[in-house]
Order: structure tokens, then C-alpha cells, then sequence
């Protein structure tokens, strides 16, 4: 009996750019992945979607305590839980999935070993899951800002340019660092501490006004800072001037870049050793 044809499927050798075609074909996957994601975060405890309410009404009501009421960090005309909130809007968000996507290619190896796809769909995927809670996170604002006085102004459409920044940055920071831990698995033990370093590195808790001056400049380096200080300005109607989003937008545009070409190198050796 002749041979039968066979279709050999293997992964781009070097860098190649992302195949949206595939990406596309793969859709119902990643869709199955994300609401998967979504329900195990959220239904292994009793409270499911409650804890991501009460998780940052909880800190935000142990710092303003701490914070607001003891120490009395100064932030002017802005509420201390306002504060605490806006900053846990841009920052939880960036760290919990960068966390989550580097652990990614290494928690799903059941599922790389066994069928071909998008690698990248998996580390894609806490990215995408992760915006539910975010934007649970944003309802907890807004009801938290009109319960302090402070209505909706036309300076909050700034927060629709602060989150898909925070996202774009997160995704890329996030492809690096899913590939970078299959190679070396001890970063995912520095990883939180990395993360727990850019958390005081962050103005979550505190206003950047509290920089020294000849800091100031090293201190915006951060992109992070900026777009938190963006969201608490558009929150309290403050003027926003175009230029503040140029270089958080950069800055996410050459960190996306960079995580998918990392990510694009390592996928075939990654697939190997997961």
C-alpha cells in the first residue's frame, strides 16, 4: 500500500513575525483558555468575583488608616482611598498578570506537548482574563468616587488611554518573562520580588510629589508612575496635557516589541523544555 501523506508541523526556526491568520484560526482555543482562566480564578473560593472587590476596598481602608490617618501623607484636595485606588487600578492589574504569564508556558506543558497552536496564546491569555478584573476593579472606583462627591468629568476618558497603555505593557513585559522562566526557572522566584520592588518604586500609596526634586527625573523613569498620576489627574479633573502619554506609550510600544521577539526566539526551545 503507497504511503500515506503526512502534514509535518514545525515551529519558525529564528525570529519571525506573529501570524495573525493563525492567531485568528486559533480563536476558539484561546477563548476556551481565557474563560477557563477566568472561572478558576475566581470559583476556587466561595466569594469568586466578590474578592476583587473586597481585596482592594480592604487595602485601600488599612492604608488610609495607616497612611491617611497616621501617618497624614499629604495629598492635597484627593482622598486617600481615591489615591490608594487609582494607583491598585494601574498597578495590580500590571503585576498580577505579568506574574501569572510567566508561569504560563510552564503550568499549561500538558497542553503544549500534546496539540500544535499559537504558542503566544499562552501567555496572552492572563493578559486578556485578567481585564474582568480590572474592570470590576474600575466600577469599585467610580462608585468610590461618588461616594466622595467626585462626578464623572470628561477627563476621565483619560483612564481609556492609561489602561490599554498599562496592558500593552504588561503583555509585553509578561511574553518576556513566560519564555525567560522556561529557560531559567529560578526567576520565577525573583520575579515577585522584582515586582514587590516596583510596587514602593510606584506611587500606589503615595503621591510622586513626595519625590525629591533631584530624584524626580530618575523617578519617571518608571512608566508605571506616570500613568498613575495620569488616572488620579483625570479622576480629580485635573488638565491633561497630551505630552504626559508620550513616553508611557514608547515605552510600552518597545517593551511589546521586545517581549515578541524574545518570545518568537525562545518559543522553539521553549516547546522543547517545558
Amino acid at each position: 500500500m503507497p504511503n500515506k501523506p503526512y502534514l509535518r508541523i514545525e515551529p519558525a526556526k529564528g525570529w519571525s513575525p506573529i501570524n495573525f491568520k493563525e492567531l485568528w484560526q486559533s480563536r476558539d482555543l484561546a477563548f476556551y483558555l481565557v474563560l477557563r482562566e477566568i472561572r478558576s480564578s475566581n470559583h476556587a473560593t466561595r466569594l469568586g468575583f466578590l474578592w476583587v472587590i473586597l481585596q482592594p476596598l480592604a487595602t485601600a481602608l488599612v492604608l488610609s488608616i495607616v497612611m491617611g490617618y497616621l501617618v497624614r501623607v499629604p495629598t492635597g484636595e484627593t482622598p486617600y482611598p481615591i489615591v490608594v485606588l487609582a494607583g491598585l487600578l494601574i498597578w495590580s492589574y500590571t503585576s498580577n498578570t505579568i506574574m501569572r504569564a510567566s508561569n504560563s508556558m510552564i503550568t499549561s506543558s500538558y497542553l503544549l506537548t500534546k496539540v500544535y497552536f499559537p504558542r503566544v496564546i499562552i501567555p496572552l491569555v492572563p493578559i486578556i482574563s485578567g481585564l474582568v478584573d480590572v474592570l470590576i476593579l474600575l466600577v469599585v472606583v467610580v462608585g468610590c468616587c461618588l461616594f466622595y462627591g467626585i462626578y464623572p468629568k470628561t477627563s476621565w476618558l483619560a483612564v481609556f488611554i492609561t489602561l490599554p497603555l498599562a496592558v500593552l505593557i504588561a503583555a509585553g513585559f509578561g511574553l518576556w518573562a513566560s519564555a525567560f522562566t522556561v529557560r531559567y526557572r529560578d526567576f520565577g522566584n525573583i520575579l515577585p520580588v522584582f515586582l514587590q520592588m516596583g510596587l514602593y518604586l510606584s506611587p500606589v500609596f503615595y503621591p510622586s510629589t513626595l519625590v525629591p526634586a533631584h530624584w524626580r527625573r530618575l523617578y519617571e523613569l518608571n512608566p508605571i508612575a506616570g500613568l498613575i498620576e495620569i488616572t488620579r489627574k483625570a479622576i480629580m479633573g485635573g488638565a491633561i496635557s497630551v505630552h504626559e502619554f508620550i513616553y508611557p506609550a514608547l515605552f510600552a510600544a518597545v517593551v511589546l516589541a521586545v517581549g515578541v521577539i524574545y518570545f518568537r526566539v525562545s518559543e522553539d526551545f521553549a516547546s522543547d523544555v517545558v
